[in-house]
């Protein structure tokens, strides 16, 4: 079909003509959509392997790991938003909140735990504790340099896995 062909002004355009622009329409709105799609994911495209790169070059080493330390910073609530109402508040209580950690702490991992790591494709670890002493479990994330504690939960020992 050859759309160079004009028709005068008034004549009513033949069927073939108008399958061709709506055709070239269809085409012209499936290329907008495509390439709107191409740069909405471009910037994450672009940045993807530059974040991966980072992400394995600031993993911290399982060694960096202490679970002491890092159990006590939980018991005293450091990982608590600062409206918390259990975060502690004044020097008393963050001073009271330190010493019944360091306590707690150093009597539930002096009768042992069980430390259990999970590498996360080199960009990350994930470290579960269990704690049978205080019948606890905590999770904790190493990623950009630091430990990130996320969850700790109450496990029951008459349940058989």
């Amino acid at each position: 079909p050859n759309i160079s062909s004009t028709s005068a002004p008034g004549e009513s355009l033949s069927n073939e003509q108008n399958q061709q622009i709506i055709t070239y329409a269809g085409y012209f709105f499936a290329s907008v959509a495509v390439m709107r799609i191409i740069t909405s994911y471009l910037y994450f495209i672009i940045c993807f392997p530059f974040l991966y790169l980072y992400m394995i070059q600031t993993c911290p080493s399982q060694e960096s790991f202490d679970v002491r330390k890092e159990l006590k910073r939980v018991m005293r609530g450091h990982h608590l938003p600062e409206d918390h109402p259990d975060k502690p508040k004044g020097f008393l209580s963050e001073t009271l909140a330190r010493v019944t950690a360091t306590v707690t702490t150093e009597i539930a991992t002096g009768l042992g735990y069980e430390i259990t790591i999970y590498k996360l494709h080199l960009i990350a670890i994930g470290i579960w504790v269990r704690v049978p002493a205080a019948k606890m479990d905590f999770y904790w994330i190493g990623a950009f340099s630091k430990w990130t504690y996320v969850y700790g939960a109450e496990f029951d020992d008459d349940k058989t896995d």
